[in-house]
């Protein structure tokens, strides 16, 4: 079974059963607390009602991953170092990159920032 990172955009994209994603409903996915923070801001906003029930049926159907200094360390440097390319990296997205390429997984995310850069499955 194939393994992903999932970043915010790509979790929020498999909630609403987005056809592009639809591929990814049976793939492994690994994420972060930070995403998953991200994740619960867009719940409370699009789905009040139903936020509680729907985060935690999330974060049960993931992996949770753990960041630690050095994906902290090269998350920094990559928000930096893309800011000087003009790219708008969250610092969380840059966690997550960070983290997929630390477990060698493909970084799953529609933003397009990230369009075309290494390790990448971009779905739009």
């Amino acid at each position: 079974m194939p393994t992903f990172f999932a970043d915010t955009y790509a979790i929020i994209e498999l909630l609403k059963g987005s056809p592009p994603y639809r591929s990814y409903n049976d793939a492994v996915l690994v994420t972060t607390e930070f995403n998953l923070a991200e994740f619960a801001y867009a719940v409370t906003r699009d789905y009040p009602d139903a936020a509680q029930e729907i985060c935690s049926k999330v974060r049960h159907g993931m992996r949770l991953y753990h960041p630690g200094d050095r994906d902290y360390l090269r998350a920094s440097h990559l928000r930096r170092e893309s800011a000087l390319l003009g790219k708008k990296f969250s610092l969380i997205d840059c966690v997550g990159y960070s983290v997929a390429e630390s477990l060698a997984l493909p970084f799953l995310t529609g933003d397009r920032e990230f369009e075309g850069m290494s390790g990448v499955e971009y779905v739009k």
